[in-house]
C-alpha cells in the first residue's frame, strides 16, 4: 500500500499562522501611513502659518518709520501703537482673514470683534505694534496666525523696528 503522507508542502496551521503574521504587518504599515500623512499635513499648516506671520512683519517693516532731513520724525499711520488685546481678540485694523493661498478674504470686520470669518477663510492673522518703553523710536512688531476653528496659535513672529537719525 501507498502512504499519502508526505513531508513536502505546508500544513493548514502553518498557512494560517503565516497569514496572521502578514495581516498584522499590513495593518501596522497602514497605521503608520495614516500617522505620517497627518504629521505631514500638520507640518505643512505650521510652515504656511509661519510664512504668513513673517509676511505681515515684513509688510509692517516696509512702512515709513524714519526722520526727514530736518530731523522731524516720519511714521506711517499703520505703525501707531495697537490697543490692548489685539493679539488675543479680533479687532478692526489689526486682523485679516486669509485663504489657503495666503490671499486676503473679504474686507475688514463688520461690527468689530466676534464677527464670523468670511467664507473661504483658512487662517486668521493678528498683529500688534508697540513702542518700546526704553525709546519711542523703537517699535516692537508682533504677528500671530491661527487656523480657523482652532484657538491655539499655529505660528508667531516678532521683530524690532528702529527709527534712525540721518
Amino acid at each position: 500500500m501507498r502512504s499519502f503522507e508526505s513531508s513536502s508542502g505546508f500544513s493548514l496551521i502553518e498557512v494560517m499562522v503565516a497569514a496572521a503574521i502578514l495581516g498584522c504587518a499590513v495593518l501596522s504599515i497602514a497605521q503608520l501611513s495614516v500617522v505620517s500623512t497627518r504629521s505631514t499635513a500638520g507640518a505643512r499648516e505650521v510652515s504656511e502659518a509661519t510664512l504668513l506671520a513673517w509676511q505681515k512683519i515684513d509688510q509692517l517693516r516696509a512702512l515709513a518709520w524714519t526722520f526727514d532731513d530736518a530731523g522731524v520724525s516720519i511714521g506711517d499711520a499703520a505703525l501707531a501703537p495697537a490697543p490692548a488685546g489685539v493679539l488675543t481678540h479680533d479687532m478692526d485694523g489689526w486682523v485679516d482673514y486669509l485663504d489657503a493661498w495666503g490671499q486676503p478674504v473679504g474686507g475688514p470686520l463688520d461690527g468689530g470683534g466676534g464677527a464670523a470669518p468670511p467664507p473661504g477663510t483658512r487662517y486668521r492673522r493678528r498683529w500688534s505694534v508697540a513702542a518700546s518703553g526704553a525709546t519711542p523710536d523703537l517699535l516692537i512688531l508682533r504677528a500671530r496666525v491661527f487656523a480657523i476653528g482652532r484657538d491655539d496659535e499655529l505660528a508667531g513672529a516678532a521683530s524690532l523696528r528702529a527709527r534712525r537719525r540721518p
